[in-house]
């Protein structure tokens, strides 16, 4: 992304095929991957939503849980079981619209058929053991039903919806999860304790503004010294809501840096697999490094799009503002700093451009607007983050706010501002 102290990274081929190996025995170290410690009984910490009288009860399995209740490796073929439970005290029933639940989910034969080989019984066997276990779709008036929803692995955070609808009903409950035995970064900060009440201050939209304008152009490089990529934009929401917009989105959390997950990032770099939650390295802001970071990855780590957030200290609403940074990696290359690291597109705004959009396709973007702060940098005379990469900008923040409810596309409101150029307008200058 920018400043990579990341130990994961594509490496030359010019480098020995002995000294690759000695790097990577290095970096994984004597460390071992963190035992999953999570209760196999997953109903216990299964989430509760009501509306009216349908009360909806759901809880995303991690791996070792799949593996105790189904005693098959769902997990290693990228299934993720969701089990779901809906209590129907009204008078009227319902139908479970599964593709809220994911939207490309696998049918029951389907997971028999992948496992036709594995473990006991035979396909028929499995066909009515996966069956007998799917979540009904039909939910009678005044009944309870109960079963699991075959979707997609999401190693980190699961964020997904369980809709009803009846006749002229519609039901919806929203769902975000933090998956057990997952050891992700952000969970070595503890939020209640960053500000003392005294510090944080409640702004209205002129103070917000105000604020963002007069913070650094950039955030902090490895060092805490040298400014690295630009501080382009801000996020206003409760922190949940925040990570369930972009978790939904196809954004994973990324894990803390270990030996293992070292030794994952440069073998995904070097065998171009992919890995979704791989660690970033730190930049710094208020004197910390970045509070959450999240990555939306392509076929291996080299080309993703990285965001760092910080939990600012200042609300508005009553509503947490984050500060960030996002940039798109699009390969790897050598630095006097890092010896090896990402190289940023250079149009910086994109990626900015782009976490807007995503924001927006959730239908979580109640208001947007740009703010000065950056400083205009062009092709001509580019600035360059930590490592060295050059980079251009409009020199403006975006300002993504956070609704309670859905927002349309046609919902959104734009603060009047700072008015923001087309992309290929400025690209071009």
């Amino acid at each position: 992304m920018n400043s990579k102290r990341e130990t994961g990274t594509r490496w030359s081929s010019h480098i020995e095929p002995g000294v690759l190996l000695f790097v990577l025995l290095l970096l994984v170290g004597c460390s071992v991957a963190p035992l999953q410690t999570e209760s196999l009984d997953y109903r216990a910490r299964a989430e509760s939503q009501s509306d009216r009288g349908v009360r909806v009860s759901a809880v995303a399995l991690s791996p070792l849980e799949t593996q105790s209740s189904f005693v098959l490796p769902l997990a290693k073929k990228g299934i993720q079981p969701v089990w779901v439970e809906i209590e129907n005290q009204e008078d009227k029933g319902f139908y479970l619209m599964v593709l809220s639940v994911d939207p490309n989910y696998f049918s029951p034969s389907e997971l028999a058929w992948m496992f036709r080989e594995e473990g006991e019984g035979s396909l028929d066997d499995k066909i009515d053991m996966f069956l007998d276990m799917h979540v009904p779709v039909v939910i009678p008036p005044r009944s309870t039903v109960s079963g699991y929803v075959y979707t997609n692995l999401d190693p980190g955070a699961k964020a997904f919806a369980v809709e009803l609808f009846g006749k002229k009903d519609v039901r919806s409950f929203g769902f975000m999860q933090e998956v057990p035995g997952f050891e992700s970064d952000f969970k070595r900060v503890d939020f209640y304790r960053l500000y003392q009440p005294g510090e944080l201050r409640e702004l209205d939209l002129v103070g917000l503004r105000q604020y963002l304008e007069q913070l650094p152009c950039c955030v902090l490089g490895g060092d805490q010294k040298t400014p690295g990529d630009p501080l382009n934009l801000a996020i206003v929401g409760e922190g949940r809501r925040v990570l369930a917009a972009l978790v939904r989105q196809g954004w994973d959390l990324t894990e803390s840096l270990r030996g293992d997950t070292a030794w994952r990032t440069a073998v995904s770099s070097l065998f171009r697999s992919r890995y979704r939650t791989s660690p970033v390295s730190a930049l710094y802001l208020f004197g910390r490094p970045q509070d959450i970071a999240l990555q939306k990855t392509r076929g291996t780590v080299d080309e993703r799009n990285h965001l760092r957030l910080w939990l600012a200290p200042v609300t508005l609403a009553g509503q947490n503002v984050w500060v960030g940074q996002i940039s798109r990696d699009i390969g790897v290359r050598f630095s006097s700093k890092t010896f090896v690291t990402h190289k940023i597109d250079p149009i910086v705004d994109e990626a900015r451009l782009y976490i807007s959009l995503d924001i927006a396709a959730a239908q979580s973007l109640r208001a947007v607007g740009y703010v000065k702060g950056v400083g205009y940098a062009d092709r001509q005379s580019p600035r360059y983050n930590y490592t060295g990469d050059p980079f251009y900008t409009d020199g403006l923040r975006v300002v993504l706010i956070l609704g309670t409810e859905h927002h349309a596309l046609g919902d959104i409101d734009y603060l009047p501002w700072e008015p923001v150029k087309g992309q290929k307008e400025h690209a071009e200058q």
